[in-house]
């Protein structure tokens, strides 16, 4: 998957949120649906990233200094520990690049 599909992806999930949370849109939400689309975001970068990380289903000892997992399995811990999204994406993807270069 090239960086410009995800980055296209990313670019129409945030566009689709922006357009029910703006407020010169006549549109009114309710509550339960707006806490509905708050789930969206973490939705759609699982269901982009445990292909990526998961993809091969034999795992041997090399494997578990993969940079994806690594990655995978910080952005796990982050989205625990840390509620903003933005900030758990950002460090992991920051994680991920430095494991990509140094391994």
């Amino acid at each position: 998957m090239s960086y410009d599909l995800i980055f296209l992806m990313a670019l129409i999930t945030f566009f689709m949120r922006y357009a029910f949370f703006m407020e010169k849109l006549p549109i009114k939400l309710d509550m339960r649906v707006q806490r509905f689309l708050s789930f969206t975001a973490p939705c759609i970068l699982t269901a982009m990233a445990a292909p990526i990380i998961f993809g091969e289903v034999t795992f041997n000892t090399h494997d578990l200094i993969n940079p994806f997992l690594l990655g995978g399995i910080l952005a796990i811990v982050l989205s625990l520990l840390v509620k903003n999204t933005l900030i758990v994406v950002l460090a992991s993807m920051g994680a991920f690049f430095l494991l990509k270069t140094m391994l």
